[in-house]
């Protein structure tokens, strides 16, 4: 039975090839653990690495079997013919590869490089050992020659490992990387088709020790309105697993209502660079606003929260700079789905976990390190590990058809590049970073800074969720100036005491109509009853605890853009009514607050005539 050949794998390709073996080797455990591990900067999705290092792992020690056998005392290698083309294929899959990435991802294209090394030697060593067949049947010389020293079981092992392993490091490679492949060239493709709409803008985070940047994407934000400071510009924030372009609908709407709208990608959404694990909620809205300030953006904000955007926006009125925010709009917003649901259902277990909730949250503070509190373990570590390995296979392309939905809801022109947003490789990341292990890191973040008015309100509603108040003060750094449309006169300052607050949510939710919601069972009737009327409560109680200018409006019937009843999606299907809306809303309750105010300090500085008035004079 063959032998390593002595000074065959010890010649200069084969020493160069070991030490590569030895290196994907070592970068294939190195990036999984990296992968896992926490408390750090996230540039890229090191599984892409991991697989790139496991099939360039694999395929050097092909290129060593080939190197050791191909011309060894005993025998010679099989299947010449099909090394040759493997090893081409891999050469060609290596060029593929390095220019799918080179304009997104360096490293990703340097690793795939080297593959190059081990296919060339592939090639030429099983194209030596044809030569060398060729020679030996002239020469009568049989293909294989059992040692005599060899035992059976010696020669049946070698036969083995000579037929086994070549087909096992075959579908390993070409499998493997095919779909590496077909991920690279179809992110350059999309990086070549779609550019990105917004700036990138450099933030700091992690206390001022790790930087990245987060995608500002604005609408009719021109030098005219940067020079008006006191037109406000509308902030998106999208649904959780949204990129930007899911709001560009409805922030195109705002800018042709005369007012510039801007969305900010999140960490790893969209066009952002991702962000770290374990991610610090609190450290994300920070992040927001230094990219609205270094945008710049000068002027007052309305924040817009879409889903758990809301959430967001409410996080950002407590943990950032919430004096230049003179409104807020909340789109379907609840604390959290899942324990909003769960109490639905009447869950003993609900209450208690939410009073663990709230012991770790007594101090007000989310600046603290608090203690990460599972609502419901089971189910949060399965969904995180859902995200988790979809974020692993994200770099095989096997999400691309799974992402590949969104015809009618988003418009036709940006329809490719909202897709081509969902099968990048940091997609997944993202959602699991944000995830971070539990869907209600967010709540648990927005529950540290709940005050005693809205703590007393709600427990006298008998509500389970507790969040806290916006802050009376907001939009001071805006009190000498006058808020107002768009080319339309200055009015009176607005009161920020009384911060206007648009709820709007979809009346398809409160809907408790089984036939209307296309359900027969009895039991998910039942179930779909009880969400109903809590979905409506929760809406409720926002505008009672949240600011005493609240307004709740029910999105419901066809509009011109969407013939349908109003669902969950009317944020997609209705951008420009809903647009349209959200400012009338909004201005109409700012000049209700200033006429307020106005009526106030009229009837303040009357009375104080009439007491001056009656007040007896001392000679």
């Amino acid at each position: 039975m063959w032998q390593l050949r002595k000074h065959t794998v010890l010649s200069i390709p084969g020493i160069i090839i070991l030490l590569l073996t030895a290196t994907y080797g070592i970068a294939f455990f190195a990036y999984i653990g990296v992968a896992v591990s926490q408390g750090r900067m996230v540039r890229h999705n090191e599984y892409v690495y991991m697989w790139l290092a496991l099939i360039g792992f694999v395929l050097s020690l092909q290129a060593l079997f080939v190197i050791s056998a191909y011309r060894s005392v005993n025998r010679y290698l099989y299947w010449t013919i099909a090394w040759i083309v493997y090893g081409a294929v891999m050469g060609v899959f290596a060029v593929c590869v390095v220019a799918g990435y080179a304009t997104t991802d360096g490293s990703a294209s340097a690793w795939a490089a080297f593959w190059l090394v081990p296919a060339v030697a592939v090639v030429v060593y099983a194209a030596k050992a044809r030569r060398g067949y060729a020679v030996d049947r002239v020469m009568g010389i049989p293909e294989f020659r059992p040692r005599l020293a060899d035992s059976r079981g010696a020669v049946l092992a070698w036969v083995a490992l000579d037929n086994v392993f070549p087909w096992v490091g075959w579908l390993i490679c070409l499998f493997f990387g095919l779909l590496v492949v077909i991920q690279a060239l179809a992110i350059a493709n999309d990086y070549n088709r779609y550019s990105r709409p917004g700036v990138l803008v450099p933030v700091q985070t992690n206390g001022g020790e790790d930087w990245y940047k987060l995608h500002v994407w604005c609408q009719g934000y021109g030098p005219s309105e940067q020079a008006d400071t006191n037109a406000p510009v509308f902030v998106l924030l999208t649904e959780f697993g949204m990129p930007s372009t899911a709001m560009e609908g409805l922030a195109k709407g705002i800018a042709d209502n005369g007012h510039p709208a801007c969305i900010v990608d999140r960490p790893g959404y969209g066009w952002s660079e991702p962000g770290y694990w374990a991610q610090d909620p609190v450290d994300v809205v920070k992040s927001i606003n230094q990219a609205l300030t270094k945008y710049p953006i000068a002027n007052p904000i309305v924040l817009v929260g879409w889903g758990e955007g809301g959430v967001w926006s409410q996080l950002y009125m407590q943990a950032a700079d919430y004096t230049r925010v003179i409104g807020v709009v909340l789109l379907d917003t609840y604390p959290n789905m899942e324990i909003l649901q769960t109490y639905a259902l009447n869950r003993t277990t609900t209450l208690q976990n939410l009073r663990q909730f709230r012991s770790y949250n007594t101090n007000g503070n989310s600046d603290d390190e608090i203690p990460q509190v599972h609502f419901d373990k089971d189910l949060e570590s399965s969904i995180s590990q859902g995200y988790s390995s979809w974020r692993a296979a994200s770099p095989l392309a096997l999400h691309r058809s799974r992402n590949n939905g969104w015809s009618g809801f988003q418009p036709s022109d940006s329809l490719g590049m909202h897709r081509s947003l969902f099968r990048n490789n940091l997609y997944y990341q993202a959602r699991y970073f944000e995830y971070g292990g539990t869907g209600s890191s967010l709540y648990q973040t927005l529950l540290g800074y709940a005050t005693s008015s809205t703590e007393a309100v709600l427990v006298y509603h008998h509500w389970p969720l507790r969040w806290p108040a916006l802050r009376a003060e907001s939009g001071s750094e805006f009190l000498s100036s006058s808020l107002k449309r768009r080319d339309t006169p200055p009015s009176e300052p607005a009161s920020y005491s009384n911060l206007p607050v648009v709820i709007i949510a979809s009346a398809h939710q409160f809907n408790s109509d089984c036939d209307a919601q296309g359900i027969s069972n009895s039991e998910e009737c039942t179930k779909w009853q009880a969400f109903a009327w809590f979905y409506y409560r929760q809406q409720i109680e926002y505008q009672q605890t949240l600011s005493q200018n609240a307004a709740l409006l029910a999105c419901t019937g066809p509009v011109e853009e969407d013939s349908g009843d109003c669902n969950e999606d009317f944020v997609w299907r209705r951008p420009k009514w809903l647009a349209k809306v959200i400012v009338n809303q909004l201005f109409e309750q700012v000049d209700n607050a200033t006429s307020s105010q106005s009526t106030e300090t009229a009837t303040v500085s009357a009375k104080a005539t009439s007491e001056a008035s009656s007040t007896p004079t001392t000679t």
